[in-house]
Protein backbone atom coordinates (compact mmCIF):
# COMPACT_ATOMS: atom_id res chain seq x y z
CA UNK A 1 0.00 0.00 0.00
CA UNK A 2 2.85 2.22 1.05
CA UNK A 3 4.77 1.43 -2.11
CA UNK A 4 1.72 2.48 -4.47
CA UNK A 5 0.89 5.67 -2.51
CA UNK A 6 4.93 7.05 -3.88
CA UNK A 7 4.81 5.83 -6.97
CA UNK A 8 3.93 9.42 -8.51
CA UNK A 9 6.60 10.97 -6.27
CA UNK A 10 9.02 8.45 -7.50
CA UNK A 11 8.81 9.38 -10.90
CA UNK A 12 8.91 13.25 -9.89
CA UNK A 13 12.49 12.01 -8.46
CA UNK A 14 13.59 10.03 -11.52
CA UNK A 15 12.64 12.95 -13.56
CA UNK A 16 14.92 15.24 -11.53
CA UNK A 17 17.66 13.05 -11.44
CA UNK A 18 17.54 13.28 -14.83
CA UNK A 19 17.73 16.70 -15.13
CA UNK A 20 20.87 17.03 -12.63
CA UNK A 21 22.33 13.44 -14.72
CA UNK A 22 23.35 10.41 -12.98
CA UNK A 23 26.29 9.66 -14.31
CA UNK A 24 29.06 9.26 -12.73
CA UNK A 25 32.43 11.48 -13.84
CA UNK A 26 35.69 11.47 -12.13
CA UNK A 27 37.70 14.97 -12.90
CA UNK A 28 41.52 15.54 -11.87
CA UNK A 29 43.32 19.19 -12.35
CA UNK A 30 46.76 17.84 -13.77
CA UNK A 31 49.90 20.05 -13.47
CA UNK A 32 53.41 18.81 -15.15
CA UNK A 33 55.88 20.67 -16.99
CA UNK A 34 59.11 19.64 -18.94
CA UNK A 35 62.19 21.72 -20.52
CA UNK A 36 62.75 22.33 -24.37
CA UNK A 37 65.89 23.30 -26.59
CA UNK A 38 65.53 26.37 -28.61
CA UNK A 39 64.62 25.73 -32.63
CA UNK A 40 66.82 28.46 -33.90
CA UNK A 41 68.33 30.04 -30.48
CA UNK A 42 69.57 33.65 -30.37
CA UNK A 43 72.21 35.36 -33.07
CA UNK A 44 75.55 35.32 -32.27
CA UNK A 45 77.20 38.44 -30.00
CA UNK A 46 73.22 39.09 -28.75
CA UNK A 47 73.76 39.30 -25.26
CA UNK A 48 71.16 42.14 -24.19
CA UNK A 49 67.71 42.40 -25.40
CA UNK A 50 65.11 45.74 -25.09
CA UNK A 51 61.14 44.14 -24.86
CA UNK A 52 58.97 47.18 -26.11
CA UNK A 53 55.23 47.09 -24.87
CA UNK A 54 53.25 45.54 -27.22
CA UNK A 55 50.95 46.88 -29.91
CA UNK A 56 47.72 46.06 -29.30
CA UNK A 57 44.55 45.41 -31.30
CA UNK A 58 41.18 47.98 -31.68
CA UNK A 59 39.02 45.76 -29.08
CA UNK A 60 41.79 45.20 -26.62
CA UNK A 61 42.25 46.99 -23.15
CA UNK A 62 45.36 49.13 -23.47
CA UNK A 63 46.85 47.39 -20.13
CA UNK A 64 47.46 44.64 -22.11
CA UNK A 65 50.85 46.76 -24.07
CA UNK A 66 52.45 46.67 -21.00
CA UNK A 67 51.14 43.38 -19.06
CA UNK A 68 52.20 41.35 -22.40
CA UNK A 69 55.56 42.93 -22.05
CA UNK A 70 55.97 41.95 -18.71
CA UNK A 71 55.39 38.51 -19.81
CA UNK A 72 57.92 38.41 -22.46
CA UNK A 73 60.22 39.52 -19.48
CA UNK A 74 59.62 37.49 -17.04
CA UNK A 75 59.95 34.42 -19.52
CA UNK A 76 63.92 35.56 -20.46
CA UNK A 77 64.92 36.15 -17.05
CA UNK A 78 63.57 32.53 -16.42
CA UNK A 79 65.76 31.35 -18.93
CA UNK A 80 68.13 32.93 -17.57
CA UNK A 81 67.92 32.33 -14.03
CA UNK A 82 67.25 28.19 -14.30
CA UNK A 83 68.90 27.66 -17.21
CA UNK A 84 71.88 30.21 -17.44
CA UNK A 85 71.18 31.64 -20.86
CA UNK A 86 73.80 34.74 -21.37
CA UNK A 87 71.06 37.27 -21.93
CA UNK A 88 70.10 40.46 -20.20
CA UNK A 89 67.42 42.65 -20.78
CA UNK A 90 67.78 46.47 -21.14
CA UNK A 91 64.75 47.75 -18.81
CA UNK A 92 63.88 51.09 -19.76
CA UNK A 93 60.17 51.58 -18.25
CA UNK A 94 61.57 54.12 -15.50
CA UNK A 95 64.07 55.58 -17.25
CA UNK A 96 62.40 58.80 -17.18
CA UNK A 97 63.17 59.38 -13.04
CA UNK A 98 67.26 58.70 -14.47
CA UNK A 99 67.00 61.40 -17.13
CA UNK A 100 64.75 63.95 -14.91
CA UNK A 101 68.02 63.85 -11.99
CA UNK A 102 70.99 63.50 -14.33
CA UNK A 103 69.17 66.89 -15.88
CA UNK A 104 68.56 68.52 -12.27
CA UNK A 105 72.68 68.08 -11.80
CA UNK A 106 73.41 69.19 -15.05
CA UNK A 107 71.53 72.93 -14.51
CA UNK A 108 73.05 72.90 -11.01
CA UNK A 109 69.65 72.28 -8.86
CA UNK A 110 70.65 68.75 -7.23
CA UNK A 111 73.58 68.88 -4.61
CA UNK A 112 75.00 65.84 -5.72
CA UNK A 113 78.76 66.16 -6.50
CA UNK A 114 80.86 63.89 -9.08
CA UNK A 115 80.14 60.78 -10.39
CA UNK A 116 79.12 59.82 -14.14
CA UNK A 117 74.96 60.01 -14.89
CA UNK A 118 72.59 56.94 -15.35
CA UNK A 119 73.65 55.19 -18.78
CA UNK A 120 71.27 52.85 -19.96
CA UNK A 121 72.20 49.71 -21.66
CA UNK A 122 72.47 49.32 -24.87
CA UNK A 123 70.54 46.42 -26.38
CA UNK A 124 71.53 44.17 -29.44
CA UNK A 125 68.20 43.10 -29.85
CA UNK A 126 64.42 44.01 -29.06
CA UNK A 127 61.32 41.86 -28.97
CA UNK A 128 58.17 43.46 -30.53
CA UNK A 129 54.87 41.72 -29.81
CA UNK A 130 51.21 42.84 -30.77
CA UNK A 131 48.01 41.35 -28.94
CA UNK A 132 44.47 41.43 -30.21
CA UNK A 133 41.62 40.38 -28.03
CA UNK A 134 38.11 39.36 -28.87
CA UNK A 135 35.36 38.73 -26.77
CA UNK A 136 31.47 38.22 -27.42
CA UNK A 137 28.95 37.54 -25.07
CA UNK A 138 26.04 35.23 -25.68
CA UNK A 139 22.80 34.86 -23.70
CA UNK A 140 20.89 31.87 -23.55
CA UNK A 141 18.34 29.95 -21.51
CA UNK A 142 18.07 26.92 -19.35
CA UNK A 143 14.83 25.15 -18.04
CA UNK A 144 15.10 24.63 -14.25
CA UNK A 145 12.22 23.01 -11.82
CA UNK A 146 10.76 26.07 -10.09
CA UNK A 147 7.82 24.00 -8.16
CA UNK A 148 7.36 20.84 -7.04
CA UNK A 149 3.72 19.98 -5.03
CA UNK A 150 2.74 16.74 -3.95
CA UNK A 151 -1.10 15.76 -3.83
CA UNK A 152 -2.58 12.54 -2.50
CA UNK A 153 -5.71 10.53 -3.12
CA UNK A 154 -7.59 7.66 -2.47
CA UNK A 155 -9.72 4.70 -3.34
CA UNK A 156 -10.44 0.98 -2.86
CA UNK A 157 -8.56 0.79 0.07
CA UNK A 158 -5.89 1.94 -0.72
CA UNK A 159 -3.90 5.56 -1.07
CA UNK A 160 -2.65 6.93 -4.15
CA UNK A 161 -0.01 9.74 -4.69
CA UNK A 162 1.11 12.04 -7.16
CA UNK A 163 3.18 15.29 -8.05
CA UNK A 164 2.88 18.28 -10.42
CA UNK A 165 6.37 19.73 -11.73
CA UNK A 166 6.73 22.96 -13.02
CA UNK A 167 9.66 24.26 -14.75
CA UNK A 168 10.75 27.93 -15.80
CA UNK A 169 13.57 29.57 -17.73
CA UNK A 170 16.33 31.11 -16.62
CA UNK A 171 18.85 33.34 -18.31
CA UNK A 172 22.88 31.60 -18.84
CA UNK A 173 25.60 33.54 -20.69
CA UNK A 174 28.02 31.75 -22.58
CA UNK A 175 31.57 33.87 -23.30
CA UNK A 176 33.58 33.12 -25.97
CA UNK A 177 37.33 35.19 -25.97
CA UNK A 178 40.00 34.33 -28.81
CA UNK A 179 43.46 36.05 -28.63
CA UNK A 180 45.44 36.36 -31.24
CA UNK A 181 49.71 37.22 -30.27
CA UNK A 182 52.64 37.71 -32.84
CA UNK A 183 56.29 37.93 -31.95
CA UNK A 184 59.35 39.57 -33.35
CA UNK A 185 63.42 39.35 -32.73
CA UNK A 186 64.85 42.44 -34.75
CA UNK A 187 68.37 42.78 -34.45
CA UNK A 188 69.53 46.01 -33.93
CA UNK A 189 72.71 45.97 -35.59
CA UNK A 190 70.95 46.03 -38.76
CA UNK A 191 66.97 46.26 -38.24
CA UNK A 192 66.79 42.50 -39.47
CA UNK A 193 64.34 40.07 -37.94
CA UNK A 194 65.90 37.31 -36.62
CA UNK A 195 62.83 35.37 -35.20
CA UNK A 196 58.92 36.23 -36.96
CA UNK A 197 56.75 34.08 -34.93
CA UNK A 198 53.05 33.79 -34.96
CA UNK A 199 51.40 31.06 -32.72
CA UNK A 200 47.84 29.67 -33.60
CA UNK A 201 45.10 32.09 -32.11
CA UNK A 202 43.70 30.74 -29.07
CA UNK A 203 40.21 30.62 -27.94
CA UNK A 204 38.17 30.10 -24.87
CA UNK A 205 34.71 29.56 -23.65
CA UNK A 206 32.72 29.38 -20.94
CA UNK A 207 29.22 29.90 -19.74
CA UNK A 208 27.20 29.73 -16.51
CA UNK A 209 25.43 27.06 -15.87
CA UNK A 210 22.02 27.33 -13.44
CA UNK A 211 20.97 24.44 -11.14
CA UNK A 212 18.13 22.14 -12.84
CA UNK A 213 16.30 22.47 -9.28
CA UNK A 214 15.48 26.16 -8.31
CA UNK A 215 18.15 27.71 -10.40
CA UNK A 216 18.48 31.55 -10.77
CA UNK A 217 19.67 33.59 -13.70
CA UNK A 218 23.56 33.65 -14.20
CA UNK A 219 25.43 36.74 -15.10
CA UNK A 220 29.09 37.09 -16.80
CA UNK A 221 29.80 38.22 -13.02
CA UNK A 222 30.38 34.74 -12.18
CA UNK A 223 32.47 33.38 -14.78
CA UNK A 224 36.31 33.30 -14.69
CA UNK A 225 37.85 36.85 -14.69
CA UNK A 226 38.60 38.14 -18.33
CA UNK A 227 42.06 39.30 -17.12
CA UNK A 228 43.12 35.73 -15.41
CA UNK A 229 41.93 34.12 -19.01
CA UNK A 230 44.00 36.46 -21.43
CA UNK A 231 47.06 36.23 -19.55
CA UNK A 232 46.94 32.55 -19.39
CA UNK A 233 46.65 32.45 -23.08
CA UNK A 234 48.84 35.56 -24.06
CA UNK A 235 51.31 33.67 -21.63
CA UNK A 236 51.16 30.43 -24.09
CA UNK A 237 52.07 32.35 -27.10
CA UNK A 238 55.35 34.45 -25.60
CA UNK A 239 56.35 31.41 -24.15
CA UNK A 240 56.41 29.31 -27.62
CA UNK A 241 58.51 32.32 -28.89
CA UNK A 242 61.22 32.37 -26.00
CA UNK A 243 61.54 28.06 -26.41
CA UNK A 244 62.50 28.98 -30.17
CA UNK A 245 65.08 31.55 -28.70
CA UNK A 246 66.34 29.92 -25.48
CA UNK A 247 66.06 26.93 -23.42
CA UNK A 248 62.51 26.93 -21.73
CA UNK A 249 60.42 24.97 -19.30
CA UNK A 250 56.98 24.35 -20.66
CA UNK A 251 54.07 24.07 -17.31
CA UNK A 252 51.12 22.66 -18.65
CA UNK A 253 47.94 22.88 -16.36
CA UNK A 254 44.99 20.76 -17.75
CA UNK A 255 41.34 19.84 -16.22
CA UNK A 256 40.75 16.28 -17.66
CA UNK A 257 37.19 14.45 -16.90
CA UNK A 258 36.38 10.57 -17.30
CA UNK A 259 33.87 9.35 -19.32
CA UNK A 260 31.11 6.74 -18.57
CA UNK A 261 33.42 3.78 -18.88
CA UNK A 262 35.03 2.43 -16.06
CA UNK A 263 38.67 2.41 -17.32
CA UNK A 264 38.63 6.19 -18.30
CA UNK A 265 37.33 6.65 -14.91
CA UNK A 266 40.04 4.53 -13.24
CA UNK A 267 42.29 6.15 -15.28
CA UNK A 268 41.70 10.16 -14.62
CA UNK A 269 41.62 9.07 -10.90
CA UNK A 270 45.14 7.63 -11.44
CA UNK A 271 46.37 11.23 -13.01
CA UNK A 272 45.06 12.18 -10.20
CA UNK A 273 47.66 10.48 -8.43
CA UNK A 274 50.19 11.24 -11.20
CA UNK A 275 50.69 7.71 -12.19
CA UNK A 276 51.32 8.52 -15.79
CA UNK A 277 52.11 5.13 -17.20
CA UNK A 278 49.28 3.63 -15.25
CA UNK A 279 46.54 5.51 -16.07
CA UNK A 280 47.92 5.63 -19.93
CA UNK A 281 47.04 1.67 -19.92
CA UNK A 282 43.51 2.58 -18.34
CA UNK A 283 42.80 4.92 -21.23
CA UNK A 284 43.76 2.12 -23.65
CA UNK A 285 41.53 -0.29 -22.21
CA UNK A 286 38.75 2.46 -22.50
CA UNK A 287 40.10 3.32 -26.08
CA UNK A 288 39.98 -0.97 -26.80
CA UNK A 289 36.13 -0.99 -26.01
CA UNK A 290 35.40 2.65 -28.02
CA UNK A 291 37.97 4.73 -29.80
CA UNK A 292 35.52 7.19 -30.14
CA UNK A 293 35.87 7.81 -26.28
CA UNK A 294 37.37 11.44 -26.93
CA UNK A 295 37.81 12.14 -22.92
CA UNK A 296 39.90 8.30 -22.52
CA UNK A 297 41.92 9.86 -25.84
CA UNK A 298 42.53 12.87 -24.37
CA UNK A 299 43.16 11.39 -21.41
CA UNK A 300 46.12 9.27 -23.01
CA UNK A 301 47.65 12.51 -24.84
CA UNK A 302 47.85 13.81 -21.01
CA UNK A 303 49.61 11.27 -19.49
CA UNK A 304 51.83 10.96 -22.23
CA UNK A 305 52.54 14.74 -22.36
CA UNK A 306 53.37 14.58 -18.71
CA UNK A 307 55.57 11.59 -19.18
CA UNK A 308 57.84 14.22 -21.87
CA UNK A 309 56.78 12.57 -24.61
CA UNK A 310 54.97 14.90 -26.61
CA UNK A 311 55.03 12.97 -30.01
CA UNK A 312 53.17 9.99 -28.53
CA UNK A 313 50.36 12.26 -26.87
CA UNK A 314 50.25 14.10 -30.38
CA UNK A 315 48.54 10.59 -31.64
CA UNK A 316 45.88 10.89 -29.01
CA UNK A 317 45.02 14.37 -29.11
CA UNK A 318 44.23 14.03 -32.62
CA UNK A 319 42.32 11.29 -32.15
CA UNK A 320 39.93 13.14 -29.57
CA UNK A 321 39.50 15.97 -31.72
CA UNK A 322 38.22 13.07 -34.29
CA UNK A 323 35.37 12.68 -33.00
CA UNK A 324 35.36 16.09 -30.21
CA UNK A 325 36.25 19.62 -31.41
CA UNK A 326 36.83 20.89 -28.34
CA UNK A 327 39.70 24.33 -27.59
CA UNK A 328 41.04 22.17 -25.06
CA UNK A 329 41.73 19.31 -27.32
CA UNK A 330 43.07 21.52 -30.15
CA UNK A 331 45.46 23.68 -27.98
CA UNK A 332 46.74 20.67 -26.62
CA UNK A 333 47.56 19.27 -29.81
CA UNK A 334 49.08 22.69 -30.95
CA UNK A 335 51.20 22.97 -27.81
CA UNK A 336 53.20 19.58 -28.27
CA UNK A 337 53.14 20.50 -32.24
CA UNK A 338 55.37 23.56 -31.06
CA UNK A 339 57.61 21.63 -28.82
CA UNK A 340 57.69 17.94 -30.47
CA UNK A 341 61.44 16.82 -30.81
CA UNK A 342 62.53 19.82 -28.69
CA UNK A 343 61.40 18.00 -25.10
CA UNK A 344 64.92 17.22 -22.90
CA UNK A 345 63.35 16.22 -19.55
Amino acid sequence: MIARRWIGVSVVLLGVSSLTGCASKERAFVSYSYVVEPSKGLPQGMNTLYIAPAKIGPTTDEKWSELSANILRSLVNESRSDFGTPIEISDRRDTQVTFDEADLQAAGMSDRRGGQPGKLLGADGAILSYVDVKITLTKGKQRTLSDLGLFGGGGHGYGAGGADIRTSEVETVTRNMTVQTSFKLVDTANNKVWEHYLPTTFTATDRTKASPIFGSSKTEAELTPSDKIIATLVEQGARQFVSRLMRCRIQVDENVSSSGNENCRQGVRLLRAEAWGSALDQFKLALAADPGDDRAAFGAGVALEAEGRPGEALRYYQQALQYSDRAQYREARERVKAYEGRVTG
